[in-house]
């Protein structure tokens, strides 16, 4: 009999140490709820995962129109098949899925896109390689910074040619951006943008 009380009393005190370590502290804030952020919509969503009734299309996702798919988007579904079969099964998965992508966006995104190539195409190899260069830079950055550059083109594209001259000589501009981001809107505009 002595037993059960000596075990009841150790679980009787173990719970009060247990409900101890659980009271929250006076010095000691309560903890603040988990802040709700919401989901970002998928890159290949409908309307750039913009659901916003009325609100105006930005553009296109950004894409490197050097990467070999983009010769494929054109291609009817045979000769993409024909094309891919030659390629190994992992790399054939990824083309599969960009193809896939592109299949996905707006009639008028998927024009956006294939200019981009035409226009990457028809650039002298300097050019070409510094684009390159600039889309591997962009894609190093931390979101922070990628997120306000993606944007800024973006929003470039869909502007007149004297409106776009004027945004990016603004002081506002330029406070926004680093020389070197600046020198990359620039190298990346020379295919994303309509020439000035």
């Amino acid at each position: 009999m002595t037993r059960a009380f000596q075990i009841g009393g150790l679980l009787l005190a173990l719970g009060a140490i247990c409900a101890a370590a659980q009271k929250p502290d006076a010095k000691t804030p309560p903890p603040r709820p988990a802040a709700v952020r919401p989901a970002n919509p998928p890159r290949n969503a409908p309307n750039g995962g913009n659901k916003v009734p009325g609100a105006r299309q930005v553009g296109a996702p950004i894409i490197n129109p050097a990467n070999p798919v983009t010769r494929l988007y054109r291609a009817s579904p045979e000769e993409r098949e024909r094309a891919l079969e030659k390629l190994p099964p992992k790399m054939q998965e990824q083309f599969r899925n960009q193809l896939k992508r592109f299949d996905s966006l707006t009639p008028a995104q998927q024009q956006l896109q294939l200019k981009w190539v035409e226009r990457y195409s028809a650039l002298p190899s300097e050019q070409q390689t510094a684009f390159r260069q600039q889309l591997q830079a962009l894609q190093k950055l931390p979101p922070e910074r990628k997120q306000p550059i993606a944007t800024a083109l973006r929003r470039l594209e869909g502007m007149p040619d004297a409106q776009r001259r004027q945004v990016l000589e603004s002081d506002e501009f330029k406070s926004r951006f680093s020389d070197d981001e600046r020198k990359m809107i620039s190298d990346l505009s020379v295919v994303m943008l309509p020439p000035i």
